[in-house]
């Protein structure tokens, strides 16, 4: 194969490569934030269901205290009702009576609702406790992981743009400046190997006498369709 063919191969390789690295590095951001944003998410949902065991707990204390009450007053009016003279007090005191208990009764099935939801929660949160334990680590890990990637990156790009400054000072300037052409109007793609008498990137059939040519010489030839440079692996 033409020595600079060779040469223009290994170069575009290496850019493919500081490309694909450059997109890494760059991507490594966002992915940190996106890792952050889903260990926030999960750290809220989790303070939320803290938050609803702590008010389920403090609704429960308040009712709990308005049934004391309500008890208080219950006591309170049979008392009374020892001490009425008639029995229009006497009945509007029973009356009296049956709401409070009727009132102890609906705060009392509120508390049981409550505990009953409590304990579920309880339930629910160990498991999700657990849960959110172990995803934190994992995404933790993936943060660490990604940030501690960044100078092997950035260590593996400055060693590729060095090989690729050496290997420019290599190339003839002219057709360096035609591979840079191509380059830059075909998403950085210049070079297209020719196989089975196709250009391999555009998929074009190639002139049976270009093809030949291409397997038998060093001259350098381009694609009818794309206007890449071709070569072919089988010539040297």
């Amino acid at each position: 194969m033409n020595p600079a063919l060779r040469d223009l191969i290994a170069l575009q390789d290496l850019e493919l490569k500081i490309v694909q690295l450059q997109k890494q590095l760059a991507d490594i951001p966002s992915q940190i934030q996106s890792l952050q944003e889903e260990l926030q998410k999960i750290q809220a949902a989790h303070q939320q269901r803290l938050a609803r065991v702590k008010e389920l707990a403090n609704r429960r204390r308040i009712l709990e205290g308005e049934v004391d009450m309500l008890r208080s007053k219950l006591s309170r009016l049979k008392d009374q009702l020892m001490s009425v003279k008639t029995n229009k007090e006497y009945t509007a005191m029973l009356h009296e009576i049956q709401m409070a208990e009727d009132n102890i009764r609906k705060e009392e099935d509120k508390i049981l609702d409550i505990m009953e939801e409590a304990e579920e929660m309880e339930k629910d949160l160990k498991a999700s406790e657990q849960e959110m334990r172990k995803r934190t680590a994992e995404l933790q890990e993936s943060i660490n992981k990604a940030n501690e990637s960044i100078p092997a990156l950035e260590s593996e790009l400055a060693r590729l743009h060095t090989d690729k400054a050496e290997l420019e000072a290599r190339i003839d300037g002219d057709l360096l400046s035609q591979y840079r052409r191509i380059a830059e109007v075909r998403k950085g793609i210049a070079m297209a190997e020719a196989k089975d008498e196709l250009c391999s990137v555009c998929h074009v059939r190639i002139r049976p006498q270009v093809y030949a040519d291409l397997l038998r010489s060093d001259t350098i030839h381009y694609c009818d369709s794309c206007s890449r440079i071709l070569f072919c692996r089988n010539n040297g």
